[in-house]
């Protein structure tokens, strides 16, 4: 979990609490895996599962330091823990690694979109707020607007974000404002047709190698 934190402090900023740990129950109440209670995530039906811890862990960020404007913005906090998971995978397996999951989670996007029954991220249905839409396809824009605007630019502007909404509430509107301010692009156009399109655009090409380039080419105070 030490590890997990230091590396998230990298990519989203400083831990947004004084303290952090674990309630681990046996046994799983109906519908529930994890609870991400601020400073004390709540784990069901222990050993607990990796990708689980970075997904809670995620939301000390996304979700309880950053809060959301509505409903409608919940991929800012369920679409980016999704993420942090594969950025974890990263940190060990590479971005390659990454480009498959998210490759996977796209066809199926793609395979809804054709059969008619594809929920854009950006827009759920009440009955599909906690779905494959807003989960797995709220990591797809992630990745997608990284791949825009590129590494640099993405995770600045996510540490950018998290410090300037901290403890507070945004909106997707804000992300989007902050993406055009530290990436210098105009980005709406693009992130309307990944949250709110009938079906998803074409993956864009990444512009950099990935998170260890990024980390390494920091300088340790930055």
């Amino acid at each position: 979990m030490a590890d997990m934190i230091e590396y998230f402090e990298e990519l989203f900023g400083p831990y947004p609490f004084e303290t952090y740990g674990v309630v681990a129950v046996q046994g799983r109440l109906p519908g529930f895996a994890a609870l991400e209670t601020q400073t004390r995530s709540l784990f069901f039906d222990v050993p607990l599962d990796e990708d689980i811890m970075v997904h809670e862990l995620a939301h000390q960020w996304f979700g309880d330091s950053v809060s959301l404007e509505s409903w409608q913005d919940l991929w800012l906090k369920e679409g980016m823990a999704t993420y942090a998971e594969l950025l974890w995978l990263e940190r060990s397996q590479g971005r390659a690694a990454v480009d498959e999951i998210v490759a996977s989670y796209y066809d199926q996007m793609a395979r809804s979109a054709r059969a008619g029954f594809y929920s854009p991220p950006g827009r759920p249905s009440p009955d599909e707020l906690y779905g494959f839409g807003v989960y797995q396809g709220g990591a797809v824009v992630l990745h997608a607007l990284r791949a825009r605007v590129g590494d640099a630019a993405f995770f600045q502007a996510l540490r950018t974000y998290t410090g300037r909404f901290a403890y507070a509430n945004a909106s997707t509107a804000d992300l989007l404002a902050v993406m055009e301010e530290v990436s210098g692009q105009e980005l709406s156009d693009f992130l309307d047709a990944w949250l709110y399109d009938s079906q998803p655009p074409e993956m864009p090409q990444p512009l950099e190698e990935g998170v260890a380039h990024l980390l390494s080419a920091r300088p340790p105070d930055a």
